[in-house]
């Protein structure tokens, strides 16, 4: 149900400690301009989405590559490490490098919504290709394996890409090459960005003269069908399951809400997802032609495990908003199924599940990477569990 009373639902579903952050961060970063989104209407979920790109559409183009102010100049100032600006800190490598002002060097240039996917040639109305809310330095290597995937839960064949310990944080990224398109899975600590960015892409290019429409959707199929290497009218890339549960899995951070003020500062235009993080249940999870439905109340949450790594057994909790038949399963890294651990009917709320560290036939399984995978009828949500012996 779409509220019309622009009440941070993201806030209030997910409790005090979201409160705290956004406020924390708001003390070090600027607020939209006053009367930025008075226009935005909240009648209807097309009227708000229709709104919300009129307030973001039409910005200042940047050139891509230029000897004026380019996207390399805009970059390394929304990515600048917060504690030396003469680094930035990358996107997929969570490492900070000495800013070398564009060409050749250890990070280059990110497109989170791959070009191939509906604008890979640059043009004077091509602005998806060098809008910088999308574009993020990244470590070369790490860009390249990423590649063009689409974001998920990467659960099978899975390669990994360390993202260094900063500032209090780290992780893994998990990647696969399997047809039909692979799978890229952000790390914890920048998979909210990644997600915002990406619904920021499909609100703000809606098909105006000379961009494409760019669509979010579950379906690879229309995703790889994108990518015929000519811009496209219509395009789509995901997943946009993953993409939901990402953005309430890693709120917005004061990082965060600096770079949407920086690239606001060149481009003129803002991403409403990062100041108004509750939006993306209204426009997103409220039904519109993506066929999202109300996915953030129908699939069930994986919210902890703990101990986790564990040895010999785990607690796994999660929440259900609403009632519904839930499947609890582990796997490992090859993608097969080694313990069908829960399944059954839930009311609303929360619950626990205990995994003793075996298998389906009773034994102790080794050491090691497992996936755990909670599906409900509108998603999955997954968390990976390790195992130490």
């Amino acid at each position: 149900m779409l509220h019309s009373d622009r009440t941070p639902r993201f806030v209030a579903r997910f409790g005090a400690a979201c409160c705290l952050l956004i406020a924390a961060a708001a003390t070090v970063v600027a607020a939209p301009p006053a009367g930025y989104y008075d226009t935005v209407v909240f009648t209807s979920v097309e009227a708000m989405r229709a709104s919300v790109n009129a307030v973001i559409d039409g910005h200042v183009k940047i050139p891509y590559t230029s000897s004026a102010t380019d996207t390399w100049n805009v970059l390394e100032a929304a990515d600048e490490d917060p504690y030396n600006a003469t680094r930035i800190l990358d996107l997929y490598q969570n490492r900070v490098f000495a800013k070398f002002g564009g060409g050749t060097g250890p990070y280059n240039r990110e497109h989170s919504w791959p070009n191939s996917y509906g604008f890979p040639d640059d043009g004077t109305s091509n602005k998806p290709y060098t809008d910088c809310h999308h574009l993020f330095l990244c470590d070369v290597e790490y860009n390249n394996d990423r590649g063009n995937k689409p974001f998920g839960e990467c659960t099978a064949s899975c390669s990994s890409d360390p993202a260094d310990s900063y500032d209090g944080a780290s992780g893994v990224n998990y990647f696969n090459n399997l047809a039909p398109a692979g799978v890229w899975e952000t790390w914890d600590g920048r998979k909210g960005d990644v997600a915002r960015a990406m619904f920021y892409m499909d609100v703000r290019y809606e098909g105006a003269v000379g961009e494409p429409d760019l669509r979010l959707t579950d379906n690879v199929a229309l995703i790889t069908a994108s990518a015929t290497g000519n811009n496209e009218a219509v395009a789509y890339m995901g997943l946009l399951t993953t993409l939901l549960a990402w953005h309430v899995q890693d709120p917005v951070d004061a990082k965060e809400q600096h770079r949407n003020d920086v690239v606001f500062s060149y481009q003129g235009n803002r991403n409403p997802f990062i100041d108004h993080p509750e939006w993306v249940d209204d426009i997103f999870a409220d039904g519109l032609a993506t066929g999202a439905g109300d996915l953030l109340v129908a699939f069930p949450r994986i919210t902890g495990a703990h101990p986790n790594p564990f040895n010999p057994s785990t607690t796994i909790d999660l929440s259900l908003p609403a009632a519904a038949a839930v499947r609890l399963d582990v796997y490992g890294v090859d993608g097969r199924l080694v313990r069908a651990l829960w399944q059954g009917t839930r009311e609303a709320g929360d619950f626990m599940v205990d995994w003793d560290g075996r298998g389906d036939q009773g034994r102790s399984l080794p050491s090691g990477t497992y996936f755990l995978r909670a599906t409900g009828a509108g998603g999955v949500d997954t968390r990976k569990l390790q195992l130490l012996k």
